[in-house]
């Protein structure tokens, strides 16, 4: 099985042949804090070949998580990305209340990975506004060419529905996204009904505006989906020892264990689409959701098109092909 795995990334990570694969061009809205796997998606995302990965905005307001993202795209080789932090910041760590066995990574990352990042440690001043980023580089793409990859909250979307013409497009934000987004990829919800943290956890009226009126097509990665597909152990015993994710899953949930894999999922259908992973669950509907943040699939259609994922393998395949992706990426990163 593990040969087959292997073969599987070789193919995926290869050189791209004559041009063949399109570019994808790609932000990241994460609330990198209180779970290792948004770690995984950066490193999915900075790893992949056809990702072009053109910023990463943080919907949880910590220092730690704005430094956290930018030593990590410093020692994958992406310091030249801008990063946004939701204001106002605080310097907030994590503390796992739940189940008390879960650790904080985020300030570890940030500090002792801070040499390549493009933000001095303490200090995230130069961090993007989250508005103000996402309008600066959605006005500088071509038409329909960016996805979005929100694996968190939802009010920095909320936020550029809602926002005004200014000094980089004179459209709204609304008219912008319309223009310029390809596809709206959520990690959120669940499916066909649920009730799930994304969607209510901080801001159920940001996930109510965004999944009710934003004007593209969106996918979404429910909980269910990444659940039960565990990964990231191997990376901790086979990866280097320099990687900075290795050492944020040491943190987190400890040598050798692994952890669902809700984010990582996300991005790389963000990147590559279905391939042999992913398949639509639905045949048409919509999602709707409450004022609460639970939500419901609904049979009519929406004006563009929404749909959600299922696995196209089991579980378990799917975790051993996310291990070997991240082994693959992280001993590639290790080399340069």
């Amino acid at each position: 099985m593990r040969a087959c795995w292997v073969f599987i990334v070789a193919l995926l990570l290869a050189p791209l042949a004559f041009g063949s694969e399109p570019v994808t061009k790609l932000i990241i809205d994460t609330d990198l804090f209180s779970d290792v796997d948004d770690a995984a998606a950066l490193l999915v995302a900075c790893g992949h070949p056809i990702a072009t990965l053109i910023g990463v905005i943080i919907n949880y307001p910590s220092i730690y998580s704005a430094l956290a993202a930018s030593s990590i795209l410093g020692y994958y080789c992406h310091s030249g990305v801008p990063v946004g932090l939701k204001r106002p910041f605080s310097n907030d760590t994590f503390f796992d209340t739940w189940s008390y066995q879960l650790g904080e990574y985020a300030s570890k990352v940030a500090y002792n990975w801070r040499h390549n990042a493009s933000m001095p440690w303490g200090d995230v001043s130069t961090a993007w506004y989250p508005v103000e980023l996402y309008r600066k580089l959605l006005s500088e793409a071509d038409d329909h060419s960016v996805r979005i990859a929100s694996i968190g909250f939802l009010d920095n979307l909320s936020e550029l529905l809602s926002s005004p013409g200014d000094a980089y497009s004179p459209l709204s934000g609304h008219e912008l996204v319309k223009t310029k987004v390809e596809e709206l990829v959520i990690m959120g919800g669940a499916y066909p009904c649920g009730y799930e943290y994304n969607f209510y956890g901080n801001n159920a009226s940001a996930t109510v505006h965004v999944v009710s009126t934003w004007p593209g097509p969106i996918t979404f990665s429910g909980s269910e989906l990444g659940a039960a597909v565990y990964s990231g152990a191997r990376l901790t015993v086979e990866g280097p020892v320099g990687d900075p994710v290795n050492a944020a899953y040491r943190w987190y949930t400890g040598y050798n264990t692994s952890r669902s894999s809700w984010d990582p999922l996300t991005v790389l259908y963000a990147i590559d689409g279905l391939r042999n992973m992913f398949e639509y669950a639905n045949k048409g509907g919509h999602n709707y959701a409450y004022p609460d943040g639970r939500n419901e699939w609904l049979p009519d259609n929406s004006l563009y098109p929404q749909k959600y994922l299922k696995l196209r393998m089991s579980e378990i395949q799917a975790g051993e092909l996310l291990d070997e992706l991240y082994l693959d990426m992280a001993t590639r990163a290790a080399r340069r």
